[in-house]
């Protein structure tokens, strides 16, 4: 197997840290932050970095090749003032930072979704800009760049209530020569559209707390006729592969959960324990206790139920 990456220091193991995170605490000095989202390969991420050593810089991306480029980057570049978090955008800010804790934020080339019936993947909607707001300092700077006209003007509509003053302006495309950036320029760009936002008053879009785990204890268990059913409402919970093994009692049921655009894809244990069998998630899996993994085990508990 070829190694894709020097070093996996710089990559924040979020799933196992108290959220949200204390991103202080993943640097060895404080110094402001400032966040990326989705850095791509990372070469603007990690020159930055490299030129603005006083500050501290976290790059969020979902995309494992784009992670392990950039942790590439960031060792052969010998830089200690980078971490990297593996997760979606639309997820993660809602649930990772805290309030007032970066100095800046930004984006380029965020896909602009061109069709009206994506509209509802594009970054950057309302309740998206109030949440981000709430993690910047006060006068704090969010902004994106972008060759998309139509996206610059999409977004500036979704302004409204979000504390912040906008401006458009034409920028010269050499600023930003990244992946998609040389892409754009050799198709013959002249400028891009950088949006910048200024935070003037303070959204209170707080982070979305973790809920308690319910688990479940049953009395009996039939391996044979236990069928869970899909869940189909504001949560999609599928179950796919299902094994039994009768001589550890247990039985493993695999559950793919979608909610809010976030996927959890992880198994469930139903293991006999004394003289009951106790249903959980199963150890190991990297889950993390959402509504739609509460969801997935109400409705393996209601299974259980049925004679």
């Amino acid at each position: 197997m070829k190694t894709r990456y020097i070093s996996l220091e710089p990559l924040i193991d979020w799933r196992r840290s108290e959220r949200p995170l204390n991103l202080h605490f993943s640097f060895s000095t404080t110094r402001p932050l400032i966040l990326e989202i989705g850095f791509g390969n990372g070469e603007y991420l990690a020159n930055r970095a490299l030129q603005n050593p006083g500050v501290n810089y976290v790059g969020l991306e979902k995309e494992w090749q784009s992670v392990w480029r950039a942790l590439r980057r960031i060792a052969r570049l010998k830089l200690d003032n980078v971490r990297i978090i593996k997760a979606d955008a639309r997820w993660a800010v809602f649930r990772l930072f805290e309030p007032l804790c970066f100095k800046e934020i930004y984006s380029l080339f965020p896909c602009p979704w061109p069709k009206e019936k994506h509209e509802k993947h594009r970054l950057f909607g309302n309740r998206f800009l109030k949440r981000l707001n709430n993690c910047l300092e006060r006068g704090g700077l969010l902004w994106i760049v972008t060759d998309d006209f139509h996206y610059a003007e999409w977004v500036m509509n979704q302004t409204e209530d979000t504390g912040f003053k906008v401006l458009l302006e034409k920028v010269p495309p050499e600023n930003f020569l990244t992946k998609y950036g040389k892409k754009w320029i050799d198709e013959g760009k002249t400028f891009f559209y950088r949006l910048t936002l200024k935070k003037e008053s303070h959204c209170y879009e707080n982070a979305i707390t973790y809920r308690e785990m319910k688990t479940y204890y049953i009395e009996k268990f039939e391996p044979r006729r236990f069928k869970p059913y899909p869940v189909r409402n504001d949560v999609v919970v599928d179950f796919k592969d299902y094994i039994f093994d009768p001589d550890q009692n247990r039985a493993l049921l695999r559950a793919v959960v979608v909610e809010d655009n976030f996927v959890q894809d992880f198994w469930i244990e139903i293991r006999k324990k004394e003289n009951r069998w106790h249903i959980r998630p199963a150890s190991g899996c990297g889950w993390i206790p959402t509504m739609g993994l509460q969801r997935a085990l109400d409705a393996v508990y209601e299974a259980c139920k049925i004679k």
